[in-house]
């Protein structure tokens, strides 16, 4: 049996810890709140985050970075995108030069506008970085529902090696080399799926909803390919797949917020009122920081972050993507 550490015990964390285990493997969640650790110690279950799934024995908490880091050599990291860079800082004394850390927030650093592979390579450079990404809600796969995900690694063999450990029958994992590819597909999708949310709750119509993520495509393939990332993984689980459930499912968080925004008209009382993570919100202002230095036109992110910072009603809002100048189909 392997040895997997999970830093952070959310219901992504959590979800992640439990497809570990089934795979076969002994896995120690590290948890800042220390009832998160005793409930999955003592009562095999996460009752703050997952409180109607029992967890296997060979799931256990610990409360310390350090107790984690030396009990795996792989360390799957689930925090949010924007406080990566913070628990890396944490994890640094504990790395070993074999440890690998597999990155599986969505998102881009907003106060760099870097991917979170070069987070990574700034705090932690003697680790081996790996990506986890593609379509799979936390409550999905804690349910053992059929998934399909991405696992990518530059180094050869890295990423064939994890999906060995965390495959199972119903978590399907696809390789590549490509670490671009499904950063940029993880973040950017969440942009568009708000974007989504919004012509669903605004009533645009499922033929604007069609054409919004068809062109959302177009943007996250634009940029990706301007960092790098190779086309064909774009089409693959972590960049159309992600795409085409993140944009399209009331379960998805970024999704809902867009949808209240829709039914409100405006971002002001959504943005007031929101407590969970919506990854979208921070990636809109660091797509558009990226995006500028780049020279690349993404119009469907720029009007999601004008409407969620800059107070731009939807019927403007709209009005100006319809306005834009007749293009060829694929550009």
């Amino acid at each position: 049996m392997n040895n997997i550490g999970i830093i952070g015990t959310g219901i992504f964390g959590t979800a992640l810890a439990l497809t570990a285990a089934r795979a076969g493997n002994n896995v120690l969640c590290q948890a800042r709140d220390k009832n998160v650790a005793a409930s999955i110690n003592l009562q095999h279950r996460n009752a703050k985050y997952l409180p109607d799934t029992p967890l296997p024995p060979t799931i256990r908490a610990t409360q310390e970075i350090s107790e984690a880091m030396d009990f795996a050599e792989v360390i799957l990291l689930t925090v949010s995108a924007q406080a990566t860079r913070s628990v890396l800082q944490q994890m640094r004394p504990f790395v070993k030069k074999d440890t690998i850390i597999v990155l599986c927030a969505k998102g881009i650093e907003l106060s760099s506008g870097k991917m979170l592979s070069e987070v990574a390579q700034e705090e932690v450079p003697e680790a081996t970085t790996a990506i986890l990404s593609g379509p799979g809600f936390a409550a999905d796969i804690a349910q053992n529902k059929l998934i399909s995900v991405t696992i990518a690694c530059k180094k050869e063999g890295i990423a064939a090696r994890l999906a060995q450990m965390l495959g199972t029958p119903s978590f399907r994992p696809y390789l590549t080399t490509d670490i671009i590819s499904p950063q940029i597909g993880g973040s950017v999708k969440n942009v568009i799926a708000i974007a989504s949310g919004v012509v669903e709750g605004a009533q645009f119509g499922d033929g604007a909803r069609a054409a919004l993520i068809t062109r959302g495509f177009n943007e996250m393939a634009r940029l990706s390919k301007a960092l790098g990332g190779n086309f064909q993984t774009m089409m693959g689980m972590c960049g159309l797949g992600d795409l085409v459930m993140t944009a399209s499912c009331s379960q998805s968080r970024n999704f809902s917020f867009g949808y209240e925004i829709g039914v409100c008209g405006n971002a002001q009382k959504p943005m007031e009122e929101n407590t969970k993570t919506v990854e979208g919100i921070y990636t809109a202002q660091a797509v558009m920081k990226c995006a500028k230095e780049l020279g690349i036109e993404m119009p469907i992110c720029e009007t999601v972050n004008h409407v969620l910072f800059d107070g731009l009603e939807l019927k403007p809002a709209m009005e100006k993507l319809m306005s834009r100048p007749y293009k060829e189909e694929g550009i």
